[in-house]
């Protein structure tokens, strides 16, 4: 969609630094990076007309009364629009870029205050020691974006499987040189199904963009197996993790222990980040960092790691977190310099 025409969209599109745009019917919502989220002034509305029939016939697909969804996608792109019979505002429209870099940097990290030089170690060994990794936040706080950090930690020689509906963690393209396979899912190809595959095609690590509903317990299945983990969920507290997976699994009442007990036994950390509006713009924090294990058919949470406190002393770790960090080769002490 390269050659598409974006009209007066063109320079949103086009600025590196906008994330979102959102058209409400009547108004243009930009997510921007360093600014926050803003509305502008836009006065287009023949040009909106044009421009949903346009994605509509790029797409193949009618866009009307009895069809009032349309749904497209680039390499770097992924755009909803919903019909005025059902958005009776007026047209709406979303555009979420998806491109195949790495927002996330350590040097970024410690200047923005994203987190410190000690949880960026602890993270660059978790993965080493192959630690499955849930990450929580809201909605647009940059989950996807930490496990794209967190995944340029992973060898080369380890085969990574993402699982997608839209592509977005790009992992085959950041890294080219490092063994992937991306599924995409679609209406003939579920969740479930892709998990199912997976596990046949020899991975050591499965990254799924986004743990939604009953597909989580064929991927807690796929742990149990020696298949590593890195996914997002909606939660607002790291701690509540395990919980919020429960209440996905089907025909489950709302407290099972020894399913719980079972969740605790396949995570092995939990982390919660958050993003607020300052007047310096968007501020993302990574805010908290839990370990969970289950000793004597007890689920245990341990907080390691709290913004504006130190991370916890090894010896206060989980057993189970113990164990994977020792099974680690003595790495050479690298030293990391807070950027000026």
């Amino acid at each position: 969609m390269s050659e598409f025409n974006f009209g007066p969209l063109t320079p949103y599109v086009e600025d590196e630094n906008i994330t979102d745009i959102n058209y409400n019917g009547h108004q243009l919502w930009i997510d921007h990076l360093h600014k926050g989220r803003y509305c502008e002034p836009f006065d287009e509305e023949e040009f909106i007309q044009q421009f949903c029939y346009k994605i509509a016939n790029y797409v193949n697909c009618s866009f009307n009364f009895s069809s009032p969804l349309v749904e497209a996608e680039t390499c770097d792109l992924r755009i909803s629009i919903v019909h005025d019979s059902i958005a009776r505002s007026g047209h709406s429209i979303s555009i979420r870029k998806t491109p195949a870099i790495m927002r996330l940097s350590e040097k970024q990290m410690l200047k923005e205050k994203y987190t410190t030089a000690s949880v960026l170690a602890f993270l660059e060994r978790a993965i080493k020691a192959h630690c499955n990794i849930m990450i929580a936040g809201l909605p647009g706080v940059g989950k996807t974006e930490l496990v794209k950090y967190l995944t340029s930690f992973i060898p080369a020689w380890e085969r990574v499987i993402t699982i997608e509906d839209t592509l977005e963690l790009r992992y085959h393209d950041i890294h080219p040189n490092k063994d992937c396979v991306a599924f995409k899912i679609n209406a003939g190809f579920t969740y479930v199904d892709a998990i199912k595959a997976s596990l046949r095609q020899r991975p050591n690590w499965i990254l799924v963009s986004e743990v939604r509903s009953h597909e989580v317990v064929h991927l807690l299945e796929s742990i149990s197996t020696g298949t590593n983990l890195i996914s997002t969920i909606h939660a607002d507290d790291a701690a509540k993790i395990p919980k919020r997976i429960l209440h996905m699994f089907p025909n489950v009442e709302i407290y099972n222990e020894v399913l719980l007990n079972s969740i605790h036994e396949a995570l092995d950390l939990g982390i919660y980040i958050e993003s607020r509006i300052s007047e310096q713009g968007v501020v993302r924090t990574l805010k908290q960092i839990v370990a969970f294990d289950s000793i004597n058919n007890q689920a245990m949470t341990t907080e390691l790691y709290h913004v504006g406190g130190e991370l916890a002393d090894e010896t206060l770790y989980p057993p189970k977190l113990i164990r994977k960090f020792k099974s680690l080769k003595p790495q050479p002490v690298r030293k990391r310099r807070i950027a000026k």
